[in-house]
């Protein structure tokens, strides 16, 4: 006897790993037509954060994104390596190193911000009538950044 599971618990995984690589297909498409060629979906672990407060602790970042330290270190030595960000000690903690954008990474963060006013185009498009407060909702408690289950 087989145990039957509604479609969309069955498939929620599969579905959303490729709702993912989609935006992302879209999203990088969106960066090339604006000249940038360089960053990859995974510098958004260390970028977003500092778009929004720039002077992070690495240890901050790596929590925020739900990865290591020391991924999140990689990471933001590979964004370093190509000038939007630059990491300086942490003048309260020696041990620390708080990360900042540069110009160049302040220009980015213009750049992105079209290329995500694009994207909730495209989103809100798809939506047939979704709220998508609540569908950003339930992704970021799934995710383990809200108050709910994670």
């Amino acid at each position: 006897m087989t145990v039957a599971v509604k479609p969309t618990t069955k498939e929620i995984g599969y579905l959303l790993n490729r709702a993912a690589r989609r935006w992302n297909t879209l999203f990088m498409d969106r960066l090339q037509k604006a000249g940038v060629t360089d960053i990859r979906p995974a510098f958004g672990a260390v970028l977003v954060p500092l778009f929004e407060q720039d002077g992070i602790r690495l240890g901050q970042l790596a929590q925020q994104a739900g990865l290591s330290k020391q991924t999140v270190t990689n990471i933001a030595g590979r964004i370093e390596d190509l000038g939007y960000l630059v990491r300086r000690p942490d003048p309260e903690d020696g041990r620390a190193v708080r990360v900042y954008l540069t110009a160049k990474g302040r220009a980015l963060e213009r750049t992105v911000g079209e290329a995500l006013a694009e994207m909730e185009a495209v989103t809100a498009g798809l939506a047939r009538g979704l709220d998508l407060d609540a569908v950003a909702a339930w992704l970021d408690d799934l995710g383990g950044q809200g108050g709910g289950a994670g």
